[in-house]
């Protein structure tokens, strides 16, 4: 039994040597290939995770931990390929007209046809052999139809020759042998395949152009490896790769795009350039406002609830009642809020004016609509911190509060040098927490109002109540005419770092994770 224990041992280790191993080829293949097509961030966070997994399963000092390799290299997936992915995108040209890698936007400009000078136009009807292989009936304005057969030439043809059956009323064979009429339902569903088909021999050939018409269409770009260029078969014109687009001499230009490097540009134009950068602090400025107010006031309002109506008769239902705003999605909240808060079909202007006898204007005023974004968010945040409050009280031991009864403390000395430290010392990791999360309160600032209203004069649309994440988010998606994942992605990368050094000092201010002494 001992002798064949090192033999079985043995034996598991070749076995798996070949499993990881055909693992790790075919792992490499993929990888291999979206290199080729350009998928860089992908490709490098893939050979991350295969280097981890080939450690993990040939190493036998790491067979412990072989049991959630797979969720490790998830997690890794899932994590480490967004982050470079952005940070990808940083440094290109990612946008408009720029979406794809340079040999996808050669393949998309390659497959561009036209139809040059002289060249026949004909109705068209399709038919199928039962091997999947097409036959076109061809009628050009006058002459008799031709038969055109992928792989041959196209020549007129009368009834009997190649199996042409009788012509109907349109001049049209009811049949064709080895191959089926295909009815004009039929023929739409397979238009982009027949599209991609070169009927006739070359030179000679015809292509489908639309549901009633073909014609003898030629590639109208060819790429020129030898120059790395695009030469435009119809006028000759050549065009040479500048920053990303295929561009001629006189400056006309060919999309698509595709995707290159352009360094630091985006960080450069988003803090070198003044019109960019003052209403940008002016954001961020409203970013920091938001997300501490939001914070501050709901953890106030949750804990003076907390310790107003905790202890009442009846304190579950009122518990109940307190936390309605937390179950209810976020989504329906923020519209009714809108809706209330409307000038037009709200309630709360009708009622502020007949009180005061004016009512602010929550959606055209900038400080106002300030105002109602923190409101709302108050309102969807202060359950959470009341429940954590209230069970953070509970935590407190009742000596400590009888103690200071003998020194003769009162209610507020009680709450101010009692209850408040020790509430923040435990809360102190979810304030923190919330107010990260506030700092990227998308959902808030874009259901209410979409970041209206909007600031005059600024080199690309921005609204003064604006967060950062709800500004990229216009400009990579909202304003099509202009969109810059790129400038975007920029963005993303220092807010992340803004973001990652805020956490640090909150972290290192407050002392969070120092271990008791």
């Amino acid at each position: 039994m001992n002798q064949s224990s090192p033999q079985l041992s043995r034996l598991s280790y070749v076995i798996n040597l070949g499993v990881v191993g055909v693992m790790l080829v075919a792992m490499m293949r993929v990888i291999l290939m979206m290199m080729a097509d350009g998928l860089y961030p992908l490709a490098s966070a893939l050979s991350a995770i295969t280097v981890f997994l080939a450690l993990v399963y040939l190493r036998r000092r790491f067979t412990p931990v072989r049991w959630f390799g797979i969720g490790i290299a998830l997690a890794l997936l899932f994590t480490l390929y967004p982050i470079l992915f952005t940070l990808y995108l940083s440094v290109t040209n990612m946008g408009s007209g720029h979406l794809m890698t340079k040999p996808q936007a050669v393949d998309q400009l390659e497959s561009q046809l036209y139809l040059p000078e002289g060249g026949q136009t004909y109705g068209w009807t399709a038919y199928e052999s039962p091997g999947g292989n097409y036959a076109l009936w061809l009628l050009p304005e006058e002459g008799p139809g031709l038969l055109a057969i992928p792989g041959q030439s196209i020549e007129a043809v009368t009834v009997g020759e190649r199996g042409v059956g009788e012509l109907d009323d349109d001049g049209i064979p009811e049949s064709i042998e080895g191959y089926e009429r295909l009815p004009v339902n039929r023929t739409v569903a397979i238009i982009p395949a027949l599209g991609a088909i070169d009927f006739g021999k070359a030179p000679n050939t015809v292509r489908i152009r639309s549901l009633r018409e073909a014609a003898e269409l030629k590639q109208k770009y060819r790429y020129d490896d030898g120059q790395d260029a695009i030469v435009d078969e119809e006028t000759g014109t050549l065009f040479k790769p500048l920053k990303g687009t295929f561009t001629s001499v006189e400056g006309e230009e060919l999309t698509p795009g595709y995707i290159v490097y352009v360094g630091i540009k985006h960080f450069d134009h988003f803090i070198g350039n003044a019109r960019f950068r003052e209403p940008l602090f002016k954001i961020f400025g409203w970013n920091v406002a938001f997300a501490f107010w939001s914070v501050f006031l709901s953890f106030a309002v949750g804990l003076m609830v907390t310790l107003l109506f905790e202890g009442l008769p009846g304190s579950r239902l009122i518990r109940a009642l307190l936390i309605i705003p937390w179950p209810i999605p976020v989504l329906i909240s923020i519209l009714i809020w809108r809706n209330m808060l409307n000038p037009d079909l709200g309630f709360v202007a009708p009622a502020l004016e007949s009180i005061f006898g004016s009512s602010p204007a929550w959606f055209q005023d900038a400080a106002w609509t300030r105002i109602g974004l923190i409101m709302v968010n108050v309102w969807l945040s202060y359950p959470y911190f009341y429940v954590i409050s209230a069970g953070a009280i509970r935590s407190i031991p009742h000596e400590i509060y009888d103690a200071a009864v003998v020194d003769g403390a009162g209610h507020w000395n009680k709450f101010y040098h009692i209850t408040l430290p020790l509430l923040l010392r435990i809360l102190m990791p979810l304030l923190i927490a919330s107010f990260t999360f506030n700092f990227n309160n998308f959902n808030v600032i874009y259901i209410f109002n979409f970041g209206r209203p909007p600031m005059p004069d600024t080199i690309v649309p921005m609204g003064q109540t604006d967060i950062l994440i709800s500004f990229v988010y216009r400009l990579a998606f909202i304003n099509t005419n202009v969109t810059n994942y790129g400038l975007a992605a920029a963005i993303t990368v220092m807010l992340f770092f803004l973001i990652s050094m805020m956490v640090v000092f909150q972290v290192r201010f407050t002392n969070l994770f120092r271990e008791a002494e």
